[in-house]
């Protein structure tokens, strides 16, 4: 008998597996029931999995009649000002909530989430209280919102199994607009912009849903696939790169199409993943996220300049540093002294559809950034002002 347990035990331990440590759930959509799920109410950062709620929130609007898809929305000073990723709205401009909506949930504009915000919050702090009030009101517990991106805040926190139900409750609550996160590509203003998440059209079944990624976070992603009448839902939550989140839903799924449960169409009213143990009150404690993208200095510009204590102008956002450095050239040749001594910095950071280069010109004050941004744009040159807490973030860049 031992001799067969050993052999057992052996046997097991060659099999794939989708345990990895980190936070991972995997469920039968219609019956509820849980299939594999580890560390399901540990604490993490959402990342862009953030915007599933502001999507949420702005599709009750539309079928509230609230919004209508074709509502022009105005583009504010504090949306255009966003992070990357963003879609590159210029203040003072409008995009249509259709447009909104599917930038959100193909390209994870940042810039777009701000612009829903504002528009059905009046501003992005009042709509990050609404976000947190109806996670709690569809029962998930332990999620609390500080903005409608996902952009780093220590108190902006959720789990696995609040963001399972956040997915399941958009299958059952807007079946007829779910179609919009197997989006894989859409256009705005002449260009072609595609998807994050790297499932769609890559395994069998997947139609959704999103996917997130912060320094702190990780690589995030839930993911919805149906095949033979059955549909499952899988989270993951800070995986060490985007190959190994999507291997380690791959394996989730894989394990799930293969499980023998009966197939069926319809949702359980009271689902088993959203009944928590008893007496569990609050999200299990421990360390959230991860450690970071503290890999040191990539190059000699971001040697000791933590923290950056002036004023930016971020002129893009580039493939590679080769790129960002001619950004900063072409800004130099053009304006010269007109930049008041802005002092060139290139910033390397990890992004959802690989690494970046950030081109930035820094040493400025509150008082003169506004005015030297605006000579650029005189001569069709982008930038963004970047105030000091902005670019001491720590999502911002690696360190």
């Amino acid at each position: 008998m031992l001799h067969l347990l050993l052999l057992l035990l052996v046997f097991c331990a060659t099999m794939p597996s989708a345990r990895a440590g980190n936070p991972v759930l995997l469920l039968d959509a219609a019956s509820g029931e849980i299939l594999r799920q580890e560390g399901l109410d540990q604490q993490w950062y959402p990342a862009s999995l953030a915007k599933l709620m502001t999507l949420y929130l702005t599709f009750e609007a539309l079928d509230a009649g609230r919004l209508t898809l074709d509502a022009a929305l105005p583009v504010s000073r504090q949306a255009a000002a966003q992070p990357a990723v963003r879609l590159g709205l210029r203040a003072g401009a409008t995009i249509t909530v259709a447009q909104a909506i599917e930038a959100l949930a193909t390209v994870s504009s940042n810039d777009v989430a701000v612009v829903l915000a504002e528009a059905l919050g009046g501003s992005e702090a009042r709509f990050a209280e609404q976000m947190t009030a109806r996670a709690q009101t569809l029962g998930m517990a332990d999620t609390h919102y500080r903005n409608a991106s996902g952009l780093p805040d220590a108190q902006q926190v959720t789990t696995a199994r609040d963001q399972a139900i956040l997915a399941w409750r958009l299958l059952q609550d807007f079946p007829q607009r779910y179609g919009l996160f197997a989006t894989r590509s859409t256009r705005y203003k002449g260009r072609t912009l595609h998807t994050h998440n790297g499932m769609l059209g890559r395994y069998p079944g997947v139609d959704g849903l999103k996917t997130g990624f912060t320094c702190a976070a990780g690589y995030n992603i839930a993911v919805s696939a149906r095949r033979d009448n059955r549909r499952l839902l899988a989270v993951v939550l800070g995986a060490n790169s985007r190959a190994a989140r999507d291997k380690q839903v791959k394996l989730l799924l894989d394990e799930g199409f293969a499980a023998s449960v009966t197939a069926s169409d319809s949702m359980a009213e009271s689902p088993p993943f959203m009944q928590r143990p008893e007496l569990q009150s609050v999200a299990m404690q421990g360390p959230i996220g991860r450690s970071g993208c503290e890999r040191g200095p990539a190059r000699g510009e971001q040697q000791a300049i933590w923290p950056i204590e002036s004023w930016g102008l971020l002129l893009g956002i580039y493939p590679d540093r080769a790129q960002a450095r001619r950004a900063i050239a072409t800004v130099k040749a053009q304006l010269g002294g007109a930049l008041e001594g802005g002092r060139p910095l290139l910033l390397e950071r990890d992004m959802e559809n690989g690494t970046s280069w950030k081109a930035l010109l820094i040493g400025y004050k509150r008082d003169n950034v506004g005015v030297v941004c605006l000579r650029m744009r005189a001569k069709n040159l982008d930038c963004v002002a970047q105030p000091p807490f902005m670019l001491n973030l720590p999502g911002y860049a690696k360190r």
